[in-house]
This record gives C-alpha cells, structure tokens and sequence, in this order.
C-alpha cells in the first residue's frame, strides 16, 4: 500500500503561526483563521488538546493585537 499524507502536521504548524500573527499582522485576518484552523484540527484530526488551545489563542490574540495595534496608535501616533 502506498502511504497517504494526511497534512496534519502542515496544518498544526499553521495553525499555530495563524495564532500568533495578530500581533505582528492584521489580527482581524488572522485570529478567525487560527480559530477555524483550530476548530478543523479538533473535529476531523486525532491531535489531542491542541485543536482546542488554537481555538483559544485565536480568539485572545485576536483581541490583544487589535488592544496592542491600538496602543501603538495612540502612543506612537503611527
């Protein structure tokens, strides 16, 4: 039989980038992406609690990148 790539392990790793870029990109493109990312992980692909922490972190890190863009604005005046 010839083996089968199910992308698990792509999928994981961007997810976890999607969950952390709000800091550093738009956290309003980002956040939703890591959150159904992480949704997708959790319902289709056996990887344990990780789906459920990018879900999480989607959503706290899409709330502290709009709060830290927002500080930067107004600190910065950028």
């Amino acid at each position: 039989m010839e083996d089968v790539k199910d992308g698990k392990q792509i999928l994981l790793t961007i997810s976890w980038l999607a969950a952390f870029l709000p800091y550093i990109f738009s956290p309003i493109a980002f956040g939703p992406i890591a959150f159904f990312l992480g949704m997708v992980l959790r319902r289709d692909y056996e990887v344990g609690n990780q789906g459920k922490i990018i879900m999480v972190l989607g959503v706290v890190n899409t709330v502290g990148g709009i709060i830290f863009a927002n500080w930067i604005r107004y600190y910065l005046g950028a």
